[in-house]
């Protein structure tokens, strides 16, 4: 249960004129699918009165995420696929968005707020598949799941302020300090606002626990408790897109795990996350929202932490033993100082490469860096500073121990190679004791990064295994055992699911419930085991004969079920009468011998007065009974 704002304070607030809210052609839109008499032409004429808005919806309508093969160049057209109430809520979210991108909380970083609430939305769509819903609703809710945050920011900026910055200080949680201040919290204006501008229930109860998933009670396995925590992944996602690298890399163990609890594999997170961050920046231009190039997500994984390429380690001399022999390639060093630097090299055991002094050998060098790379600061057409950077721009690059050496005339641009990337500057002349404390302090680095990277392709199985094994006993429990049908559970949760769905979308949907008629006598007669083949063998002509979006299911004994999404009740009456047809030409086998089988089925839809999803399946169980006494082996639709 959501604890809503009071009524009477939500529209003090409102009546303030701060509160967030969809402005112009959204506001009308809002106002136009409130009237039960609605027709499409007229959305369609709102939407074209904004042309940015109709742009993006039809950029929208055409994003690679549907699975279109052919573009949608007309507007209606993109509105009649979208549907009507999904255009109604991205009007809104992209509407708040483009209204709402500065403000007067000075703590507030409204670019980084609408970033990350961005990269949220999208990365909500690469995972629609996990939470078992459409594209565009799941985007619509990344995008708007932190408005209640906005909402505080744009109500009370200074006291607000306030609150942002103890947490920086402090670290105290967020939701604790805004109810000691306010006496509520930004979950709760969040969800307020989501209702009242009638976004589904079932999106609203994700918005609102996505924070904190675990402790929302939702039933393991259900369809919100699997939304709810896709969002909580996507937010996760999103703050990686957002971090520096070096926050970046502490991120990642507990996106991995949240990656597992929802069954992604390592390889399949890493598609995810490629895709999601090329389509957030190329959403990010379209919308003039702020995002960040980031590297391949697997090159992230496989990096070591930032903070190990500041040469910190302690200076002691080790000299050769136990330490490898690393190739060191050597850039732009003057012709006189070659022979002694190559010399110590390999008298400390490490392998020197010479590379040309020319752009083609500093082309090659940023090409394929060595594990340790000395340059020199002074070579023609070297820029200190942007070689370093353009040295770590790649994932070898990033791994290099890079040293540079400097004349000392060139001091002054130590601490700008330094802070561009350079583990360390030496100053000319080097002692052998310079150099062997360098080289064995790279030695140490590369190892430690070494064995880092070990620990996270060891985190990586560990978490593929994981994912693989929660998929595993997720589908177990959720999985009826003798027809391998999904059971009871299961069904009921996804029955509740579409009928609330359907209800907020104002579409058609259908449920079936079917039983097989004498099924006693053939258990009396060839015994239970034929009973059970029986089950098995209906079971398989069910999930054959359903449409892909149906959902078949074992409601208990030998009675079945099916959940027929935006079926009216014409379509789901001929589907039920197709199946009771099927059932009674198909040869059930049992020891080579045939058993004939009949079913009956009783047909509800939403257009029967029913209050909640468990009223509509009472109202087919009661077709069922009519069908049953008036003869079995036929369909009855109820009234």
């Amino acid at each position: 249960m959501i604890p809503f704002v009071d009524h009477d304070r939500y529209h003090a607030m409102k009546a303030t004129g701060k509160l967030p809210s969809p402005k112009g052609v959204a506001f009308s839109i809002i106002k136009l699918l409130q009237r039960d008499d609605f027709r499409v032409s007229e959305l369609v004429r709102l939407v074209q009165s904004d042309p940015a808005i109709a742009g993006r919806l039809l950029k929208f309508a055409n994003a690679a995420a549907f699975g279109r093969t052919r573009p949608i160049v007309s507007l209606q057209r993109a509105i009649v696929a979208l549907g009507s109430f999904k255009v109604r809520d991205l009007v809104i979210g992209l509407s708040v968005m483009h209204s709402n991108k500065s403000g007067q909380c000075a703590a507030f970083d409204y670019g980084a707020f609408w970033g990350h609430s961005l990269a949220t939305g999208i990365a909500c769509q690469e995972l629609a598949h996990f939470a078992q819903i459409s594209t565009e609703d799941i985007f619509t809710i990344g995008l708007l799941s932190r408005v209640g945050e906005l909402a505080m920011a744009s109500l009370y900026p200074d006291e607000y302020a306030g609150v942002l910055i103890r947490v920086q200080e402090t670290r105290q949680d967020l939701v604790d300090l805004e109810r000691q201040r306010f006496a509520m919290d930004h979950r709760q204006l969040g969800a307020t606002m989501l209702a009242e501008w009638g976004l589904p229930e079932m999106l609203i109860q994700a918005a609102y626990h996505h924070e904190q998933p675990d402790v929302a009670g939702f039933p393991d396995g259900s369809r919100l408790q699997t939304l709810t925590q896709s969002l909580n992944f996507a937010r996760s996602l999103a703050e990686v897109c957002m971090a520096d690298e070096e926050s970046r890399w502490s991120l990642l163990p507990a996106l991995l795990t949240r990656a597992a609890r929802l069954g992604i594999s390592g390889d399949a997170l890493n598609d995810i996350v490629d895709r999601m961050a090329r389509r957030w920046r190329e959403w990010g231009a379209l919308l003039q929202v702020r995002t960040q190039e980031i590297p391949p997500f697997a090159e992230i994984l496989a990096a070591s932490p930032p903070s190990l390429r500041v040469s910190a380690a302690s200076p002691e001399q080790s000299g050769k033993g136990g330490a490898p022999r690393l190739q060191v390639q050597l850039l732009g060093i003057p012709p006189a100082e070659l022979p002694v630097l190559i010399k110590q090299i390999e008298s400390l055991g490490h392998q020197p490469m010479l590379m040309e002094s020319s752009v083609e050998g500093l082309q090659q060098t940023l090409r394929q860096p060595a594990q340790i790379v000395i340059a020199d600061m002074a070579m023609p057409g070297l820029q200190p500073a942007v070689f370093c950077r353009r040295l770590r721009q790649t994932a070898a690059g990033k791994e290099s121990y890079a040293l540079l050496l400097a004349s000392p005339e060139s001091e002054r641009h130590i601490l700008e190679a330094i802070d561009a990337g350079a583990d360390d500057v030496l100053v000319k002349p080097l002692t052998m004791q310079t150099l062997r404390v360098r080289l064995n302090t790279a030695s140490r680095m590369l190892l430690l990064r070494e064995e880092i990277q070990r620990e996270r392709r060891g985190i990586m199985r560990s978490t593929d295994e994981f994912a693989v094994a929660h998929k595993r006993l997720l589908q177990d429990a959720l999985t009826d055992t003798l027809t391998q049908l999904p059971n009871r559970r299961h069904g009921l949760d996804f029955l509740a699911s579409e009928w609330a769905f359907a209800q907020s979308n104002g579409l058609p949907m259908a449920c079936l419930l079917l039983d097989i008629d004498h099924f006693k006598r053939i258990n009396d007669t060839y015994g239970h085991a034929a009973g059970d083949a029986v089950l098995r063998q209906l079971s398989d002509l069910l999930k054959r004969t359903s449409r892909g979006e149906d959902l078949v299911f074992r409601y208990g004994g030998e009675e079945f079920a099916a959940v027929l999404p935006n079926a009216s009740a014409r379509i789901a009456a001929q589907i039920a009468e197709r199946i009771r047809a099927l059932v009674e030409k198909y040869d059930f086998l049992w020891t080579r011998q045939s058993l004939p089988l009949t079913v009956s089925i009783g047909v509800a839809h939403l257009g029967t007065a029913v209050k909640d999803s468990q009223a509509l399946i009472q109202a087919a169980d009661a077709a069922l009974y009519q069908a049953k006494n008036g003869g079995r082996n036929r369909v009855v639709v109820a009234a």
